[in-house]
Formats: C-alpha cells, structure tokens, sequence
C-alpha cells in the first residue's frame, strides 16, 4: 500500500470520529445536554497521537511530488504535528479543551437581566433597533456585559493563559502566529490595518454626527444607538414577517443562483429556548451528507440575514467534493465565511426584500439605498473586534481589568473613542472563547466578496452578479469552492483576483 493511500485512510478514520464529536456539540448547543464530548474528543486524539501513523505522514511528506499530495501531506500533518512534540502540549490541550467545554456551556445557558427580568438575545436586538428610549437601548446594550463574570470565573483568563503557554511551547511567537499559521496565514497580512482605519475614522465621525444629529438630536453615536440608527433608516428591517414561510424564501434566493437547497439535507433549528445557544451557527456534520442550522428567530425581516448567512454555509458544505477528505481540512475560514456573508448580503438586495414589501416597493427601494452611506460608514467597525480578539494573546491577561483597559485601548486608538465608566461588552462574543483567532475571517470575508463581485462583472460585462445569477452560481462554484482546498488563502484569493489580499477592495 503506498503511502498516499495510507494517508486516505488514516483521514477516514479521523473523519468517523470528527463526524460523531460534531453531532455531539449540535446536541450540546441546541439543548444544553453534554452527551460525552470530552470523551469522543479524548478518541480523536487518541488516533492524532499515534506515532505509527504520524511516522506514515511524514514519510509521504518527504515523499510527495505533485503539488496535490505535497497538500495534503501538509495539511495531515499540520492537523497531527502538535501531538507530538510533548507530553505537556498533550496536556494542555487537554486542559485547554475542558475548560473551553465548559465555558461553552456557559455561554449557552446564560440570559441577561433586565430590570429583573431574564431576556433573550433577541429581545436585546428589538430593544436596541426599534426602542426610542436612549437609556433603555443603554440599558440593553450593557445586559450584554454580564456574562463576563460568570466566564471569568469559569477560567476565561486561565484559558487565554494557557493558549499563550500551549503556543510558546509549539515555538511560535504567540498564539495569534500559531492560529495563523495553522490556517495558512501569516501576522503580516494584517500590516497596514491600523492606520486605514485611523485615516478613515474621521469619515466615519463625519457620517456618525451627521445621523445622530438627525435621528438622536445629538451630535455622537455611541454603541447602542448604532442598530437603532439602522432601524430609523430603514423602518423595514424591523417590520414583521411570517417566519413560519421562511424556506419558501430562503430556496427561492439559493435557487436563483442554481442551488435548490430542498434537494440537500440541511436541518434548522430555529426558535428560541432555554440551554439553546442564542449565537447563530452552522454545523457541517458530514461534508455534502449532514449540515444543520442554529439560529433564534421570531418575526422580524432582518432576521433572514442569519438564515441565509448559515444556509450559506451548508450550501457551501455540500457543494464540496466528500471524497477531498484531506484536502477540504485546507479550506480556509475565510472563503468559508465569505461565502456566507455572500448571501446574507442579499437581505438587502432588491431581488430578496421586494417580495416583502409589494406594496410599496419605492419607499422600499429608497430605505434600503439610504441604509448604504450609514453602512459604508461603519465598514471598519469590525476591526476593533478583531485586534482586540489577537491582542488578548499578545499583552499580559490576569485580571478583569486588564481585559477592560485593553478593549477600551484598542477602541481609543483606532477609531477615537472613549470609554464609559461601564464595565465594557466582550464576553458575550462566544468567539474568544470557542474560536479564538477567528473573527478575522468574517471581515476577510467580506472583502474577498467585494473581489470576487469585481472579478465577475468585469468578466461578464455586467453592473451586479444579479444580472447573470446561474452564471455567478457557476462562477463562485468553479472558481472558488472547487479548488479552494488546493490552495492556502492568500495564494487563492491571487489567483482569482490576479492580485494580493487588499483592503482597497472593501473601499471601492
């Protein structure tokens, strides 16, 4: 048996199991109820540490020609490498998987407070996007601060801490370099960030003023007025929908493109409910056989952004060749993410929301094109999220306050922004607990979108991928998912745009 096969079936073996420990965390986010995945974990690497089958993955490293299988020897052995350098990192992963496990837990059983009260996340979004009481959008938006606690107290420093050790001791700079390179990315992709953000944070104050004065009688947006802003704008957003059609229009945006989703096994869970995560997640079980949908909806139009965000991401899923075992391990999260945003974009796109509103389809039409300035505005919003998600792993973390002084830094420094006396909304985030190093790929998403929409029009001559919808479905389906395993990110997202990854793309 060569050694390539080998290494097919060693993938197989991971695959069986990763399949299991994914159907477990769905079970574990949509009731609350952890049905053994500290032990199927313990099985998965069980099967990374063993040495006869890291010695085979070396070997077909060394032996690999063709840029293919030079790929997915990388790829196997990056995925099976940090099992064996240590003991102490076997350890420590083992540490750091517990207590992510049980900060998870945390997170999807808690519900914030107000005025005695316990609310959903979704009742904090209506407050904040349709509530004209300043102080009760205030109010909200700080709800969201009192999960810190609990994580804290639940080892959130403890995990930071020993991600930096676990890094250190896998001889990385830190562990924002670990997780990159992992994911085929270096630091120096994130060069020149800051300062595009500083020099475009005045336009941002400008536009800022500008609504506030007219929608807050004020002259400063501060973060709870931000989706109320959105909402004034665009009244339709907020307005009520039946939910319970929600498929009907869902496929309807897919199979304009050339995907009928009805045709796919894709599962939705999508109410609102106690020990329910109140996040928005896909969870692609088995590539192209099992993807399932997490969300919490309730009847407002804004409400299929996530719905067709997620659907985006199990579309993707099955769209991907099941038998590239090794290298769909290689598709970045970024074009993962992008994708999803892709078609969650379309929630304000004409070809989405006009079946909504018929009725008046011109004040629809205007509201959703006045929305664009204030969007445009705030396109480098999720920047700060992103450094302040790296930065806790490159500045010294042992108390709360440390992790305040640091997001209020980071908020102060790019976009000018002071600091209230409350205690500032980060924990809510799942991210920095579940998915470290993470967040960049939505944004990183977002522009590799912005690419791919220039790329299209400029090949087939057209304003909007609209206007040749089967023919962008065919596009982003050859050109993007089918060898986006092939490639790291950087390397693919040259190869598409005929350039390097630039943030000038967002800016156009």
């Amino acid at each position: 048996m060569d050694t390539m096969h080998k290494l097919f079936e060693i993938a197989g073996e991971l695959k069986k199991v990763s399949v299991e420990f994914s159907r477990l965390n769905w079970a574990y986010y949509t009731t609350g109820y952890d049905f053994g995945i500290q032990a199927k974990y313990s099985e998965m690497t069980d099967i990374l540490k063993r040495k006869d089958y890291f010695d085979m993955i070396c070997k077909a490293k060394d032996e690999a020609k063709d840029p293919l299988s030079k790929r997915r020897a990388e790829l196997m052995f990056k995925s099976f490498e940090p099992f064996h350098l240590s003991d102490e990192m076997n350890k420590l992963d083992a540490d750091i998987r517990k207590i992510t496990n049980r900060l998870s837990g945390i997170l999807n059983r808690h519900r914030s407070n107000i005025d005695g009260t316990d609310v959903t996340s979704l009742r904090i979004t209506e407050i904040l996007s349709e509530d004209s009481d300043r102080e009760n959008r205030k109010k909200a938006y700080y709800s969201r601060n009192q999960v810190n606690k609990p994580l804290l107290e639940g080892g959130f420093i403890e995990l930071v801490n020993l991600r930096k050790e676990y890094a250190k001791l896998a001889g990385a700079k830190d562990f924002v370099e670990y997780r990159l390179e992992k994911d085929g990315l270096t630091p120096d992709i994130f060069n020149g960030w800051e300062k595009t953000v500083q020099d475009f944070a005045p336009r941002m104050k400008e536009t800022h003023a500008k609504f506030a004065a007219k929608y807050l009688n004020d002259d400063v947006v501060y973060p709870w007025d931000e989706a109320y802003i959105s909402g004034r704008i665009a009244p339709v957003t907020n307005k009520v929908v039946p939910m319970t059609d929600y498929f009907k229009y869902v496929n309807g945006l897919f199979s304009m493109f050339g995907f009928n989703i009805s045709k796919y096994n894709i599962t939705y869970d999508l109410f609102s409910r106690n020990n329910k995560s109140e996040w928005g997640y896909n969870f692609p079980v088995e590539t192209a056989k099992d993807s399932r949908i997490l969300a919490n909806i309730k009847d407002r139009f804004h409400e299929f952004g996530v719905l067709l965000h997620e659907t985006g991401h199990a579309l993707h899923s099955f769209l991907n060749d099941p038998e590239k075992i090794i290298l769909n391990q290689g598709i970045s999260g970024i074009i993962s993410e992008g994708i999803a945003n892709l078609f969650g974009s379309f929630l304000s796109k004409p070809v989405f929301y006009r079946q909504f509103f018929e009725d008046d389809r011109q004040d629809a039409d205007a509201q959703f094109s006045a929305l664009t300035e204030w969007r445009k505005a705030n396109v480098f919003r999720p920047v700060g999220n992103i450094f302040f998600d790296q930065e806790l792993y490159r500045n010294e973390i042992r108390s709360a306050q440390d992790i305040h002084s640091l997001k209020a830094e980071i908020e102060r420094g790019l976009y000018g922004f002071e600091p209230g006396d409350e205690e500032p909304v980060w924990g809510y985030r799942i991210h920095h607990t579940t998915h470290p190093i993470y967040l960049h790929n939505y944004f990183m998403g977002d522009v590799t979108c912005e690419m791919l929409k220039k790329v299209f029009t400029q090949k087939e001559g057209v304003k909007e991928i609209t206007d040749r919808p089967e023919a962008f479905g065919a596009f982003l389906t050859e050109n993007v998912i089918a060898p986006s395993g092939s490639y790291p990110y950087p390397e693919l997202f040259k190869r598409i745009a005929g350039e390097e990854f630039s943030l000038s793309f967002i800016m156009e």
